[in-house]
């Protein structure tokens, strides 16, 4: 096999490494979304223990990074680190990039999720909370939506789970700009044993914006 045939090779592994991972515009990688498709299990627990998306990925990318390595002649070494690297920093700049420049509407949004949090005081059969959400709008437009909590279990809280706690509010995300917008709910807590108080952090949401909907 000739150097430039397994350079090809090497770049087809790398690649498909990435793609397995691409996850935008939704939350879900799109290799887990190959596995489903094909009828495969994704977790060797059902939906924990061991990622088989995860483990065929990472030796796919070992794969094209040793089979790169011997495709080269002069800084084989300095070129597949470059290569390892730009693997795991290129594919979220190249959305970033997508956002800032075509995306329009809430596909232009980032969701920060490591920065959002919900805390609630019980009040008689009430909980009564605030979720704060912050989104980064990459793009030139405001963008007005709505959110909800998606498919979360919240533990002690897990009553708030199933709820669009956040109802119908309208969100407004100014332009090129990064917000954190705090949103007021109310649930009906008949369960005298539920939570007095509480708070969870890092759920999913869904987001709709007329007929456009996203999982984030």
């Amino acid at each position: 096999m000739s150097r430039h045939q397994r350079l090809a090779i090497a770049l087809m592994l790398i690649t498909s490494t990435i793609i397995l991972n691409w996850s935008y515009p939704y939350t879900t990688a799109l290799g887990e979304r190959l596995f489903q498709w094909v009828g495969l299990p994704v977790w060797s627990r059902g939906s924990s223990g061991l990622n088989y998306v995860g483990i065929t990925s990472v030796l796919l990318l070992f794969a094209g990074l040793s089979t790169l390595m011997a495709s080269l002649q002069r800084h084989a070494r300095k070129i597949t680190l470059l290569a390892l690297i730009l693997a795991f920093w290129l594919p979220p700049q190249l959305v970033t990039a997508y956002q800032m420049v075509w995306a329009k509407g809430i596909y232009a949004l980032e969701y920060v999720r490591n920065e959002t949090s919900c805390n609630f005081n019980k009040e008689e059969n009430r909980a009564i909370g605030t979720c704060s959400l912050t989104f980064i709008n990459h793009s030139s437009q405001a963008i007005e939506f709505t959110a909800s909590i998606r498919n979360q279990d919240l533990s002690a809280s897990s009553f708030l789970g199933s709820l669009d706690i956040l109802g119908d509010q309208t969100l407004i995300m100014p332009p090129k700009s990064k917000k954190t917008i705090d949103v007021a709910f109310t649930k009906i807590a008949t369960d005298p044993h539920n939570s007095v108080s509480g708070s969870f952090y890092g759920f999913d949401l869904t987001v709709k914006s007329g007929e456009q909907e996203r999982d984030l």
